[in-house]
């Protein structure tokens, strides 16, 4: 009786210590390690690529395939557009949406090209520190959930290094009716009326704009924040990870089975 009470107890502690190691690895290293290039930069001025759209889109069949097609457009725009407010938060100056429009519309160079070639001409003619580039992967959906896959990249215009890299699977979920119907949270519906769109739309702009909001506010504090020394030393997101936007609104951080792929 001894022993089995003995092997129970081992059982238990195994269980915890495996679930822990299970949470830790959904952790990546401290942000001084991880931001180490970003945090020897420092910098202030950040530009927002335009959205780099790899998802596919339904061949016009139907009337619905292009409902979905404009959708999916729709949500992009929003990712863009989203994606300067938790920049700011975090202390950054972002060039805002005209005169970012206005400079990828003189922009002579690919988005390849901006990724891989040197850009330190917008470092030295407009005083730019780094380029956000955001890739939209795919969309997928189920009954009543939606998921994104998109990755998050920060390229520095002075030494054309790698400052942020996120690769993320992001799905948000719906609670459902007693017949499996999905039900809007409010603010989904608060958002759909607001922007005079469809809850189809509304859940998928609302799940670009949360992602946007929980990669980027990772990054180190801007020179408009006040920093606190002890940030540094907090884990980051890992490069790899899911996202889940669970059916009460909270957010939680999954292990990838990509991460190192």
């Amino acid at each position: 009786m001894r022993n089995q009470r003995l092997w129970k107890g081992v059982a238990v502690c195994c269980a915890v210590l495996a679930t822990a190691a299970v949470l830790a690895s959904c952790k990546g290293e401290k942000k001084i390690v991880q931001y180490s290039q970003m945090y020897k930069e420092t910098p202030a001025v950040i530009y927002i690529a335009p959205i780099n759209d790899l998802s596919s889109r339904r061949a016009l069949r139907e009337l619905n395939d292009s409902a979905y097609n404009a959708s999916l457009n729709t949500a992009v725009k929003h990712c863009y557009l989203t994606a300067a407010s938790p920049l700011v938060n975090r202390g950054y100056y972002v060039m805002g949406p005209l005169a970012s429009a206005q400079l990828s519309a003189t922009e002579s160079r690919t988005g390849k090209q901006l990724r891989n070639e040197s850009i330190e001409d917008l470092y030295t003619g407009l005083g730019i520190d780094a380029v956000l580039f955001v890739d939209i992967v795919e969309w997928t959906n189920t009954h009543a959930a939606w998921t994104v896959e998109a990755e998050y990249y920060v390229r520095s215009a002075r030494t054309g290094g790698e400052l942020l890299f996120a690769h993320v699977k992001a799905t948000k979920l719906l609670p459902t009716d007693h017949k499996g119907n999905p039900k809007p949270l409010k603010a989904d519906l608060d958002f759909a009326e607001r922007y005079g769109c469809d809850l189809e739309t509304a859940q998928r702009c609302r799940l670009v704009e949360i992602l946007n909001e929980y990669v980027l506010s990772d990054l180190p504090s801007g020179s408009r924040a006040r920093v606190d020394e002890k940030e540094r030393y907090v884990k980051s997101h890992p490069e790899y990870f899911n996202l889940r936007i669970h059916r009460d609104g909270s957010v939680e951080m999954l292990k990838s089975t990509e991460e190192g792929s």
